[in-house]
């Protein structure tokens, strides 16, 4: 929208490119939306919020003094990885003070990634997105075995064997369809909004629908391709059999909300075969997720956004050789 924009101009540049970074998470380059955005984390939860503007800081700053391009670090793409960074690191490590300069290292590693990757992939004309943020996380949540001063928390998945996990959760996809004449239209919305909130590890309906609010802001195209990722997240999850708390969560939503947004509508031609092909691209995503969270499962690591980041590669690459999308 035009007068987001201009607000966007007038807000001084430091802090313009620390909001844009932060809006950049949902590929939007516009510091009103970041705003939004990080109220939102607040809103979710004061110490993620803390989390993503502590990451979000530091990768930028680490990307100025390191010398990484003016329009990349102006644009806030050295700063979304480092915004992913902070909340992932607190939710499923034990909060303690040393984790707070973990957070810092691991923020700014993000920002070395995001340039090596850059290049190797620029001769491909191919974003390397939220990539940095999972490589570095997987290997600061292996790390944390090897520091007294950090620990596991609660929520990191546990190793385990994929068959065993699958079968302790069966019940679970059934008990979905038991609730289909009771409470439905609560449980199929709050699983949409937090399909959207869970891109930023928040576990709420007002954060998701406040993030929705914000890419709209940027772009209506934008905040459908998100929406309709959300509901895509939930309806075939559910037409699969997959568990129902899960579901619930919005941890099968958040990946194809991002890849239905990447594919449908920033780095294709927005049209209704952009939509469509965003739709596929979604569904697979889910099936994607499925197959890396039980490859990921023995060694205790979560999926966080690798598949949307292994779809969307795929897609784009696929769509440079076709007569229909290139």
């Amino acid at each position: 929208m035009d007068w987001s924009l201009t607000i966007d101009k007038a807000i001084p540049r430091p802090l313009r490119i620390i909001l844009r970074g932060v809006g950049q998470v949902f590929f939007c380059c516009n510091a009103v939306t970041g705003l939004v955005f990080l109220i939102a984390l607040y809103v979710g939860g004061v110490t993620a919020g803390l989390a993503a503007t502590v990451g979000v800081i530091s990768s930028t700053v680490a990307a100025y003094l390191l010398g990484m391009s003016e329009d990349d670090i102006d644009a806030g793409l050295y700063g979304f990885n480092g915004t992913l960074v902070g909340p992932c690191l607190f939710l499923f490590l034990e909060n303690t003070p040393q984790l707070w300069l973990y957070v810092v290292l691991a923020s700014i590693l993000s920002t070395v990634v995001l340039a090596a990757l850059m290049r190797i992939l620029q001769p491909y004309n191919i974003p390397a997105s939220t990539s940095p943020f999972v490589l570095t996380c997987w290997m600061f949540l292996v790390a944390v075995y090897a520091f007294d001063g950090l620990a596991r928390g609660p929520v990191l998945p546990a190793a385990g064997v994929p068959m065993a996990i699958s079968a302790a959760s069966a019940a679970s996809a059934d008990s979905w369809f038991a609730i289909s004449t009771t409470d439905t239209l609560t449980v199929w919305y709050t699983a949409i909004c937090k399909g959207v909130s869970e891109v930023m590890f928040a576990d709420s309906v007002i954060v998701g629908l406040l993030f929705l609010l914000g890419i709209a802001i940027t772009s209506m195209r934008g905040a459908i391709m998100a929406l309709v990722g959300a509901i895509v997240g939930v309806v075939v999850p559910v037409c699969l059999g997959a568990d129902r708390t899960l579901i619930e969560m919005g941890l099968y939503a958040f990946n194809p909300v991002l890849t239905m947004m990447a594919v449908g509508w920033v780095f294709l031609k927005p049209t209704m075969g952009s939509a469509l092909l965003a739709l596929l691209a979604g569904v697979l995503t889910i099936i994607c997720q499925a197959g890396l969270a039980s490859f990921l499962t023995p060694i205790g690591l979560p999926t966080l956004t690798f598949p949307f980041v292994l779809v969307m590669w795929m897609f784009l690459f696929a769509a440079s050789r076709s007569r229909y999308w290139s």
